[in-house]
């Protein structure tokens, strides 16, 4: 019992440390003003929409998509899904009020393209972490999960399909939108496939017995 609780612990540290790398990397989208991610472009909209904040839209979007995932597969619905739902929220507003200061209309655009394709490439590191923990999904990775398994696509066809449908959502609520939203369609679900794959080998070479 006592090495489950710390092999518990252990994973919920790593699924915290992945969501606050792929948090990271939304505000720094954010901050580029060059567009956001596809989660992060829904949230915008529904935050102008309904007059919340960035997190507290990010939060109720997954709550949503939670429960359509709890109805087409809760085999996907674990410790690490709840972590998703309730805190990446809280990361992003942190990560959002330390890049505050960041002026983005007096960065050149290569500087700003730049920021979207980091920010992008984390927002795919960060998930392929949390995801490679086994201790469940978050609502949009569980999506493109159940996806996969019923039209044996591959993960990075779902998650760019997924991310478009975002995407179109958001912009109809008035979200920002630009080349960095394009810069994520393109990037987060390649580099998300190819970092869940990494980090499962990882763990799997962490937890064989000396």
């Amino acid at each position: 019992m006592r090495r489950q609780i710390i092999q518990l612990l252990r994973d919920i540290l790593i699924i915290e440390i992945g969501l606050m790398i792929s948090s990271f990397g939304t505000a720094l989208f954010y901050a580029s003003n060059l567009g956001s991610g596809a989660m992060a472009t829904f949230s915008d909209g529904l935050h102008r929409v309904a007059g919340i904040t960035y997190g507290q839209a990010n939060m109720a979007a997954n709550i949503v998509l939670l429960l359509v995932l709890l109805v087409l597969d809760r085999r996907y619905i674990n410790v690490g899904t709840l972590l998703c739902v309730f805190t990446i929220g809280l990361w992003v507003d942190l990560f959002n009020g330390a890049l505050a200061w960041v002026d983005a209309a007096s960065l050149g655009t290569a500087v700003r393209i730049a920021m979207s394709v980091v920010g992008s490439a984390l927002m795919g590191l960060g998930l392929g972490i949390y995801v490679a923990v086994g201790r469940g999904l978050g609502a949009l990775e569980g999506l493109v999960k159940v996806v996969c398994g019923k039209t044996g696509c591959s993960i990075r066809i779902a998650k760019i399909i997924q991310d478009a449908t975002l995407v179109i959502l958001g912009i109809a609520m008035r979200a920002a939108c630009g080349v960095g939203t394009l810069i994520a369609i393109v990037l987060t679900g390649p580099v998300l496939q190819e970092s869940c794959k990494r980090f499962e080998r990882l763990l799997a070479r962490l937890a064989e017995p000396a």
